[in-house]
Formats: C-alpha cells, structure tokens, sequence
C-alpha cells in the first residue's frame, strides 16, 4: 500500500511538471500563474505546494531537467588517430538526431527554454550562458578530438565551436517554434552537409583565401 501511494505521488507530481511546461510555454513565465497550473491540471492549490515551494521552484526545476535530459541524450564518440571516418560520422549524426528528436518530443520544454527562460532574470540568464558555454566546450573538445584524428581541418577551435553551437541553436529555433522544417533528418543532414561540404565551390573558396590572406607592405 505505502508503494502504491508513492507511485500515485510521483505521477500526481510527474503530472504537473507536464502541465507546468505548457502553461509556461503558452503564457511564458511572467505571464503564467499557479492557479493556471492547478487548474488545467485539476489539482486544489494545496496539492500543488506539496511538491512545489512557489511558480520559481517548478519552472527551475523544468528548466534544470530537461537540460540533464539534454545532456544524456549525446553519447561520447571515440576519436583516435586512425579512426574510422564512417563510423565517427555515423556517431555524430546519430547524436544530432537524437537531440533534434529529443526536442520534438518535447515542444512545450523547448519554448520554454528558448523564450520563457530567456531574459527571465539575470540569474536566469547566467545559467543559460553557462550552459551554451558549457555545450561549445563540448564542441571545441570534439573539434580538438578531430584534429588529432586527421577528421577536422586544423583552425581556431574556440571560435568554430561558437559558430556550430549558433547553427544548432537556430536550427532548433526555427524546428520548435516556427516548425520550418518537419523532418529530424533533413535537419541534421543539411546542416552536416554545410559543415563538412561548406556552401562555396573550389574557385569560390580559393578567392575567400586569397582575400584573407596578409597583403605584404610597401
């Protein structure tokens, strides 16, 4: 019996969590209130104050999850020298999948994460950096891997990463909020293809090169 209660606990507050992203989602943050919560979720206000202390504790607590969902979803890849090309690219894509599906799957925490968190307060909005700095190092590592590898041209790792970590966040952006694109894998693709292909053909970029090169001085 007592286990029984425990799981009843767990869905009731698994419940609201749920309902708490779309109001959030809907309403944003400053907008949405516990009596929206409560009731979509048809709960009396006291229920909601046993697993929650106020709005700020449950929207930290959404924000705080998904990103560790996020961050469980990509799965190290193994890069030596020598490697394999066809199976690190196969790992690589295989991770970018699963973090756009991810998404997907959870539109109403990725509005949340990409407007209602946005701004909220400068707390907030630390966290926030703190966690795309966090997902660039991730990148610039990844690059680093690549390099001694013979798999990523040599370049200004920490620069590369920030411009891949835009990409990705745009790209999700534009999937979530504006759902100009409805297939996971035409993304991921599309965007691979840019970043191992580029958009220039070869006389193209030989000119990009030739223009940034140090001019010599009179």
């Amino acid at each position: 019996m007592p286990r029984m209660a425990t799981m009843d606990r767990e869905r009731r507050r698994a419940q609201i969590l749920t309902i708490a992203a779309e109001v959030f989602a809907e309403k944003g943050y400053h907008d949405a209130k516990i009596e929206d919560i409560v009731a979509r979720a048809k709960v009396a206000r006291g229920t909601f104050y046993l697993y929650f202390e106020d709005k700020r504790a449950i929207f930290e607590e959404l924000v705080s999850g998904f990103v560790r969902q996020l961050a469980e979803t990509i799965e190290p890849i193994e890069t030596v020298p020598d490697s394999d090309p066809t199976r690190v690219m196969f790992e690589l894509r295989s991770n970018l999948l699963r973090l756009v599906e991810r998404f997907m799957a959870e539109p109403a925490m990725a509005k949340v994460l990409f407007s209602a968190a946005v701004g909220l307060d400068a707390d907030f909005d630390r966290r926030l950096l703190t966690f795309y700095e966090e997902v660039a190092g991730l990148i610039e590592r990844s690059l680093e891997q690549g390099e001694e590898a013979g798999l990523v041209r040599p370049g200004h790792r920490r620069i590369r990463a920030f411009c891949l970590t835009g990409i990705i966040k745009e790209l999700l952006y534009q999937l979530i909020l504006r759902r100009a694109v409805s297939e996971p894998a035409e993304l991921v693709d599309t965007m691979l293809d840019l970043v191992t292909d580029g958009l220039f053909t070869d006389p193209a970029r030989a000119a990009v090169r030739a223009s940034s090169a140090p001019r010599a001085t009179r």
